[in-house]
């Protein structure tokens, strides 16, 4: 049971690992592809349905992109901590859950009961 434990609490760190360096990517990105979004949002098959359903989703989208410039344009500078500080919460998580799983386990585990002495 104990390694099972940790062998998803490796899993558990690698994908850790990978939520950091995507997000690293992310933020390290330049955000002018934001640019192309209005564009290529008019160019969708379902357009009637989406102003039938969502008044008003293309100030909302340009909203959104102007945000996300905003937002992308200050967390670039500061990726490699941004990264490190999603790495490292995420790997408290998955270390505190491996930690509390293996005391629980050792915990409820069957202690074996002395042997008695034959009569």
């Amino acid at each position: 049971m104990l390694l099972l434990i940790w062998s998803l609490a490796a899993l558990g760190l690698a994908f850790c690992a990978l939520l950091a360096w995507a997000l690293y990517a992310l933020l390290r990105m330049d955000p002018a592809w934001l640019n192309d979004l209005p564009g290529l949002a008019q160019r969708l098959p379902m357009q009637e349905w989406l102003n039938h359903a969502f008044p008003g989703w293309q100030g909302l989208l340009g909203w959104a992109v102007d945000t996300a410039h905003w937002m992308l344009g200050w967390a670039g500078a500061a990726a490699p901590v941004v990264a490190w500080i999603v790495f490292a919460l995420c790997a408290f998580f998955v270390l505190g859950g491996a930690a509390l799983l293996t005391l629980a386990v050792k915990l409820l585990r069957r202690k074996p009961l002395p042997a008695r002495a034959a009569a």
